[in-house]
């Protein structure tokens, strides 16, 4: 059952949501090595801090609760290694489309 009135319920949604678009992003770039490895690496970070998401109670205690956002703090940080390589292995389709000026 969802508790709809957890105190980090937007920050689940917005994880879950993030997860689903990035797995979108790796599905539409199958003939793209790069940005599909790179998205899916990121969806799968994603599903990590998920699950520690999930995993925090409403009487979390400080020291837990702590420990836990350090490790999505992490994971965040990890996420933007494959990210900016995804990114960076997009630019060169940017060009056909007449976007060099970036």
């Amino acid at each position: 059952m969802i508790d709809w009135h957890h105190p980090r319920i937007h920050e689940r949604l917005r994880c879950f949501g993030l997860t689903l678009f990035t797995l979108g992003v790796a599905s539409h770039n199958e003939f793209n090595p790069p940005v599909a490895i790179a998205t899916i690496l990121v969806a799968t970070l994603l599903v990590v801090r998920l699950r520690i998401e999930l995993g925090i109670g409403r009487d979390e205690e400080r020291s837990s609760l702590e420990r836990k956002l350090r490790h999505i703090d992490l994971i965040n940080a990890l996420a933007i290694v494959p990210a900016a390589l995804g990114a960076l292995a997009l630019l060169p389709r940017l060009s056909d489309f007449g976007c060099s000026s970036i």
